[in-house]
């Protein structure tokens, strides 16, 4: 089955001989609103994307596998109907892993049909896939797939105007990952590719982390490569205009090798009203900002606005950062924290959700606050899920998914000593 965190797993061991140190934590509180049960049950296990919200408040979200098939499901978290009450859980769908794919990665809520859109990573077949809410109450959704990939889809958004963006990690011309752009005209679905990165061999691929940025410009980042560091990239693609027909890329920035800021850039983007542009690296794990050329044709402006100690406060970010209405910066990590959490012997901790509070003057430093650190226990391990999935401010109210934890008796790896098949969490200030 696909686990999202087997490449976090091998990785987190370069930290296992980190020194960790103790950084102050705020007083949050921490709601674990729903455990997944077992990939034997209908329920799903290790959640695998993003979480959105309706207009209601009901949350809703995917698992990579587990559901009636294995293959994993989509599933929907709405809210008690009373102050104190629980969450209920709703499978939406639960896929077979045959003709309609499996594995589902990003989604996307469209509020004025009620349909959701999402990629599938399957080996049994991969894309994008729609569905479709019942008629009446309590029918079953209908499931169509109106994309179908050789490659497994890695992210999803809407551009605005009915589609959707797309990005796969392998595929393309090249082989280094693509992205695409998915329309509609007469009912008929399709795909045209705007870009394809180039092979391992020129170092410039695994594409994500999609963001619809200002002007109607496509950003990510790659994982891998820019010039001769190979530590990543922030890259965008313009639409066509005056004359143009084809969309072009450009690298926003190539993150250098000294590391001064990070590298292996992970997550989606984020931007400010000055055009400034925020994320994450797992490298010498951080958070970053851009700042865009005064004059056309110059270079960004790179800066660090804070790196994470591997103690307390957290490390190896591997999603992106969302700003609250006094521009504070929330995120979460993969590692740090609790020390409870290992891996193979490794005490590298079980992730933390933190805040970064700007600075009074110009110049002087963001400080960050932990506002929870996971303990390994029921209420999760591993805040970042999904590589790319950002927190969800809800009214106030942060929401996202743990890779691992929750019920302590199902979805047991032997392998580290870490339990349950993930959960989705609240943190109130």
């Amino acid at each position: 089955m696909f686990r999202p965190r087997l490449l976090l797993t091998v990785l987190a061991l370069a930290v296992a001989s980190a020194t960790f140190l103790a950084v102050g934590t705020a007083a949050q509180t921490e709601t674990v609103l729903h455990a997944f049960q077992s990939s034997s049950s209908t329920d799903g296990a290790y959640p695998s994307c993003n979480l959105v919200a309706d207009p209601k408040g009901a949350l809703y979200g995917a698992t990579s596998s587990g559901g009636l098939h294995g293959y994993g499901n989509v599933y929907k978290l709405s809210p008690p109907t009373e102050e104190g009450g629980a969450w209920t859980e709703t499978v939406l769908y639960s896929f077979m892993g045959g003709a309609d794919s499996g594995n589902p990665t990003p989604i996307v809520l469209d509020e004025k049909n009620g349909k959701i859109y999402g990629g599938t990573a399957c080996s049994c077949g991969s894309g994008v896939y729609e569905l479709t809410p019942p008629a009446h109450s309590g029918s079953p959704w209908t499931e169509s797939v109106i994309y179908s990939s050789t490659v497994g889809v890695t992210d999803l958004i809407s551009n605005t105007k009915g589609g959707f963006y797309g990005s796969t990690l392998t595929g393309g011309t090249q082989g280094g990952g693509s992205v695409f752009l998915l329309t509609q005209s007469g009912g008929v679905w399709s795909a045209q590719t705007l870009f394809s990165f180039t092979t391992l061999l020129n170092k410039t691929i695994y594409p994500g982390g999609l963001t619809l940025g200002p002007k109607g410009i496509l950003y990510g980042v790659t994982g891998y490569g820019g010039g001769q560091a190979y530590q990543g990239t922030v890259w965008s693609l313009t639409p066509p205009s005056g004359g143009r027909t084809t969309w072009t890329k450009s690298t926003v920035f190539a993150f250098p090798r000294n590391e001064s800021v990070g590298g292996f850039p992970m997550g989606n983007l984020t931007f400010d009203s000055s055009g400034n542009i925020y994320g994450t690296t797992f490298l010498n794990g951080g958070v970053y900002q851009l700042v865009p050329p005064a004059a056309p044709g110059g270079s960004y402006t790179a800066n660090l606005l804070y790196t994470f100690q591997f103690g307390s406060d957290g490390g190896q970010p591997t999603a992106g950062v969302i700003f609250d209405s006094t521009g504070a910066l929330y995120g979460t990590t993969t590692i740090g924290g609790d020390l409870s959490c290992g891996y193979f012997g490794a005490e590298v901790g079980c992730g933390t959700v933190f805040k970064l509070i700007p600075p009074s003057a110009q110049g002087q430093p963001w400080t960050e606050e932990t506002l929870h650190a996971f303990n390994g226990g029921t209420d999760g391990i591993n805040a970042d899920a999904y590589f790319g999935a950002s927190l969800l401010l809800l009214n106030g109210n942060f929401y996202d998914t743990t890779a691992i934890g929750g019920d302590p008796d199902v979805c047991v790896d032997s392998g580290n000593g870490n339990t349950g098949c993930g959960t989705v969490y609240e943190v109130t200030p």
